[in-house]
């Protein structure tokens, strides 16, 4: 049973107290018994897992870098480290491996595959290339052999892995957002 994956996003409500007035103002306020509040109201969402299914995490994230008048690459690690090679220097923080969830039963198959093997990043410059894509291990799947196929180990079925990738970044590659999309497919066993 092929299942993709869906995102989950949660914002919280935040309440205020406006606290803007000269100094006036402040012994106006000191005096009066009422002050002024306001609220803020905001959306909350949740993705429920269900058996046989599955969850995006955390977006893969190569964070900011600095290119050069020479090609390089930016790879992060399954455990979310970033390195870099060539003429490209990360900068600050905001990196990650992605990160997804699932259910299924303990000891039950589950084969895990990334399509397509390398996708484009578009930006207001040229594409740039992610390729290498790495699923990590941890202790909820047990990889079986040399395979795409992993066992879910925990007795109740919850398990989760992350993506790392390399990114290659031209020469000169002109600064601002790029992005892409590649699919994590799980085939339940």
């Amino acid at each position: 049973m092929a299942v993709t994956a869906i995102k989950a996003q949660m914002r919280g409500a935040k309440s205020f107290l406006v606290a803007k007035f000269g100094l006036g103002a402040a012994f106006a306020a000191i005096l009066s018994p009422s002050a002024q509040a306001g609220t803020m109201s905001g959306d909350a969402q949740i993705a429920m897992v269900t058996p046989l299914s599955f969850i995006s995490v955390d977006n893969l994230d190569f964070g900011s870098v600095i290119p050069s008048n020479t090609v390089g690459t930016v790879t992060i690690s399954t455990t979310g480290v970033r390195t870099a090679t060539g003429g490209v220097i990360v900068t600050g923080t905001g990196h990650q491996a992605a990160r997804f969830a699932g259910m299924g039963s303990q000891n039950q198959r589950v084969r895990i595959r990334i399509t397509p093997i390398a996708i484009s990043l578009t930006g207001p410059g040229p594409a740039m290339t992610v390729d290498n894509f790495v699923i990590g291990t941890n202790p909820t799947l047990l990889q079986v052999g040399g395979s795409p196929n992993y066992r879910i180990q925990p007795a109740n079925g919850v398990f989760w892995f992350t993506v790392g990738a390399r990114l290659s970044v031209g020469a000169n590659q002109p600064a601002g957002t790029y992005s892409g999309t590649f699919s994590a497919t799980l085939d339940y066993q």
